[in-house]
């Protein structure tokens, strides 16, 4: 992780320190509180303090481990990297005619069907039902880029807004995949684009470097959030991808990454494997103790939608070759980003400490047994 450091000294204590000092230097003669030249001087501090930090924030920026936004975006077109589209969501439509026709009926291109009024869906080419057949499988992507319209089941996208005579019906026949966010003005977004930024230099070689795959895999997919190279000789490589949530690469995922690498990307000589990494699962299996008063507290805090036992499973599926450890369930349980300390003390008896390689992913099982016991304030 790189070394955190500042252009311009913004310590507020430093700043009002040195603005005192200049003041009563400057009068010769001590400013106790009330005095209105004291009370001028530390208005000016305030002023101060923020024009430091606008100042340093800007010198910042031009650097790419503090760049953000459309800076960052001005740092990309260096190196000719430039941030990743949000992809639409798409699936596969039945078109159902109400019975065989005498003639040819035709599907034009960006057809709409829509599940609710307010999310389309459009035809991607024109497709044809010929005379004698009935129905029609047609691709349709959503009109609107982002990850937000996956996962819409089979059968639910079924209105047909754009009328063809003749056809009765028509549905999704999947549930809709492929939608992703790009690499959107988000501290998420931002840290991505910032990692392929990092990359891209590597790319310049045409000599295969490792580093240059890494690259490129990462660019193929919005939702790759962690790409693992290996060599396995001279000329073997093989590229591990993981997806957004920790999730594996499907078929259409995998095949994407492949066609990344074509001759010209890649020297003809290196034979490229893309796999889906390997998951390790673990169970979670705690007792916790806390107090009667922070009862409540203590259970959403461990236990709640956004409580330290997701926290923990977000953090474990988040990157390849991760090591299943229990320390780090015990540090979210123990010392939680809200700031409460209510658990005394927790006992872990599963995950139990696990080594996993780069070609590995930790995934929980689903097999969650928690317990807590109200205490004394003294503990047990």
């Amino acid at each position: 992780m790189a070394q955190e450091f500042d252009f311009v000294n913004t310590d507020a204590a430093e700043i009002y320190n040195t603005v005192m000092e200049w003041l009563m230097d400057s009068v010769n003669e001590p400013l106790y509180p009330g005095d209105e030249r004291r009370i001028y001087g530390e208005a000016l501090v305030f002023v101060l303090v923020n024009v430091y930090h606008e100042m340093n924030d800007t010198a910042k920026q031009r650097t790419l481990q503090y760049a953000r936004g459309v800076v960052l975006d001005a740092l990309g077109e260096r190196v000719g990297t430039k941030r990743l589209e949000p992809a639409p969501a798409y699936d596969t439509f039945r078109f159902t005619l109400s019975a065989p026709q005498s003639q040819n009926i035709i599907i034009p291109a960006g057809t709409r069907i829509t599940p609710d009024g307010s999310i389309y869906f459009a035809t991607k080419e024109t497709a044809v039902i010929p005379a004698g057949e009935t129905f029609r499988d047609v691709l349709a992507v959503c009109t609107t880029a982002g990850s937000d319209y996956n996962n819409m089941a089979a059968g639910t996208i079924k209105t047909l807004v754009d009328l063809i005579p003749y056809v009765a019906s028509v549905s999704n026949l999947k549930g809709t995949t492929g939608g992703d966010d790009g690499e959107p003005y988000t501290t998420e977004g931002d840290d991505r684009f910032r990692e392929r930024i990092r990359l891209a230099p590597s790319s310049f070689s045409v000599a295969g470097p490792l580093a240059a795959y890494r690259y490129y895999a990462l660019s193929a997919d919005a939702e790759i959030i962690d790409v693992y190279v290996h060599s396995l000789k001279a000329n073997e490589i093989v590229i591990v991808p993981l997806m957004t949530g920790g999730t594996l690469p499907d078929e259409d995922a995998l095949q994407k990454i492949q066609d990344v690498f074509a001759d010209d990307i890649r020297p003809m000589t290196d034979v490229v494997t893309v796999k889906a990494p390997e998951q390790v699962s673990y169970d979670i299996h705690i007792k916790y103790y806390c107090t009667l008063e922070q009862e409540a507290d203590t259970i959403a805090v461990v236990e709640g939608e956004n409580g330290a036992i997701r926290q923990y499973n977000d953090y474990q599926c988040g990157a390849l070759g991760r090591d299943i450890n229990p320390d780090q369930l015990k540090k979210y349980i123990l010392a939680p980003k809200s700031g409460l300390e209510a658990v005394e003390r927790v006992d872990i008896i599963s995950p139990v400490f696990t080594e996993l390689s780069s070609m590995q992913v930790a995934k929980f099982s689903g097999e969650l047994t928690v317990f807590h016991e109200v205490i004394g304030g003294d503990g047990v």
